[in-house]
């Protein structure tokens, strides 16, 4: 006889806020069991999100079914089950193999026939939709919330939330008290352990009571983060490092927040240097394979010489390539960058001629998509027919997957000649004259320029860089390859209808703005930083 469980689940986070409580599933689970002449054998009830895997009862269940000690589950909805592809994938096998003949829900029954899978294949994806949906919003709430210069989550001590205004305003009970504990930090001669006795024992400081937490004294631990909380200062910085100003009322000012980080730090202690070194990383060993890396040394005099060599790292496989001079290496990069360059008659001469071959095929340019769009809506239509095909049941999963899958590669080869014919002519002589003004200036710069400026050019024109013997080599990418090999071409008309080419067909493809180049100092620790 076939043994049934009721699994009833409700999370506490607000993705099942309308959801129904756990007693309430499981009565009515209880009378649609009695209705379907069904014996209930167990009871299994969770309170954990389905968003992620790794519910500890749902695993129970599911480990039951492949024993064969489950054939059938009562559940309020299909969503009580899984909200997440992994979970919704391993209910839906175990259909496929046989394990669950039916899930009854409030809605219906589902059996491990092809027509009830599919349909429950549907409400795991929508359930699935629906979390996405959920975390954008709540994403794209909290960045708006962050960027208005208030904060998601429990404010520090000595700041409370107004409630009705959504806003972080002074806790009137602790904030003088917390700036008096900065006051003392900042004369440099009370620790914090002894700012900490004072705050507790003496003034009896408490934290803010919260339902499930708060009423406590500080710990060390929160003591040495509230001196370390730009909070305080009026900056909000999230764990990922990101910062907004605050629009909350500051306790300390800017000033004061640095100077007690300067007190906390120990700043005669010694601190390692940072180099930026811009080739670290990028450049491999053909010998070994290893990356290649930079040192400095420093001579008596003062002067700092920086050398590059492989990183030696692969065990077992020793490596006798010798160091090269910063400068050296530079040089031998910029050399294939003299190749990009032309002259201004040259430039004029070629964008001339595109814009001419360009503006006369702006006609045939939109013909062609519309031609294409026209394909993609008939496309569009043979989906939505061969969907109600099997939904009547009149194809099998077959025929439905094959047709299916040659439905979709059609409308990704499409989809990607639509967007390589949308490109308008003033936008893509607008791409050829940046093109051309950046292969122009590319070598100029980069030996005059800064170590985040030379590695965005390598990062931009070239791949595959390797030194060996002394001698540094990489690869060109297209355009530039096309504007070097041009160079030993008598005829250009060649090069130019390929540049043309590539310029209507590339898709993602940046250059970096030569003019102004990215603040090293607000730049996250980069590959070059050693």
């Amino acid at each position: 006889m076939p043994t049934y469980v009721i699994y009833a689940r409700k999370s506490s986070e607000s993705e099942d806020r309308q959801v129904m409580s756990i007693d309430s599933q499981i009565h009515e689970l209880r009378a649609i069991a009695a209705r379907s002449g069904v014996n209930v054998s167990d009871v299994l009830t969770e309170a954990h999100s389905a968003k992620a895997p790794g519910r500890p009862v749902f695993t129970q269940l599911m480990r039951r079914i492949h024993k064969g000690e489950v054939s059938g589950i009562l559940c309020w909805k299909m969503d009580r089950l899984a909200r997440n592809p992994y979970d919704a994938g391993l209910v839906l096998q175990a259909q496929l193999d046989g394990k669950i003949e039916r899930i009854i829900t409030s809605d219906g029954v589902k059996n491990s026939d092809g027509n009830d899978r599919l349909l429950g294949s549907f409400e795991f994806a929508l359930a699935t939709k629906y979390i996405d949906d959920l975390r954008a919003n709540v994403k794209r709430g909290n960045r708006a919330r962050f960027q208005r210069g208030w904060i998601n989550y429990i404010p520090p001590p000595g700041y409370m939330n107004d409630r009705i205004a959504k806003t972080i305003v002074k806790d009137p009970e602790r904030f003088d008290l917390v700036r008096q504990m900065w006051t003392m930090l900042l004369t440099g001669v009370v620790r914090p352990s002894q700012i900490l006795k004072t705050a507790n024992e003496q003034w009896h400081f408490r934290t803010r009571k919260y339902r499930s937490r708060g009423g406590t004294p500080l710990a060390p631990s929160v003591m040495y983060d509230l001196f370390a909380n730009p909070f305080y200062a009026g900056t909000i910085r999230l764990r990922n490092g990101d910062t907004y100003p605050g629009a909350h009322d500051p306790m300390v000012t800017r000033h004061e927040f640095a100077r007690a980080q300067d007190i906390l730090g120990r700043p005669g202690r010694a601190r390692p240097i940072r180099h930026r070194f811009p080739f670290t990383g990028m450049i491999r060993c053909p010998n070994c394979g290893g990356t290649v890396t930079a040192e400095e040394h420093v001579k008596r005099s003062g002067k700092r010489y920086v050398y590059y060599r492989c990183s030696h790292t692969r065990p077992g496989q020793p490596c006798r390539e010798p160091a090269v001079p910063a400068q050296m290496l530079i040089d031998q990069l910029a050399a294939e960058l003299l190749n990009l360059r032309m002259s201004d008659k040259t430039q004029r001469w070629v964008e001339a001629r595109l814009r001419t071959t360009i503006s006369s095929e702006a006609g045939q340019v939109q013909a062609t998509r519309e031609s294409q769009v026209r394909a993609l809506q008939d496309l569009q239509r043979e989906e939505d027919n061969l969907l109600s095909l099997r939904l009547r049941d009149q194809i099998d999963d077959g025929i439905f997957a094959g047709r299916r899958s040659e439905l979709t590669q059609r409308r990704e080869t499409l989809e990607a000649s639509v967007s390589r014919t949308t490109k308008s002519a003033d936008e893509l002589l607008q791409r050829l004259h940046d093109v051309l003004a950046f292969s122009a200036r590319a070598h100029s710069v980069f030996t005059t320029g800064s170590p985040v400026q030379q590695r965005q050019i390598l990062e931009t024109v070239g791949l595959n860089y390797t030194l060996s013997g002394r001698k540094a080599a990489y690869q060109l990418k297209n355009p530039f390859l096309l504007i070097a090999s041009a160079r030993t071409i008598p005829d250009w008309r060649a090069r130019a209808e390929d540049l043309r080419t590539w310029l209507g067909e590339s898709e993602d493809f940046t250059l970096p703005d030569l003019d102004h180049p990215p603040d090293t100092d607000s730049l996250p620790d980069l590959p070059w930083v050693a």
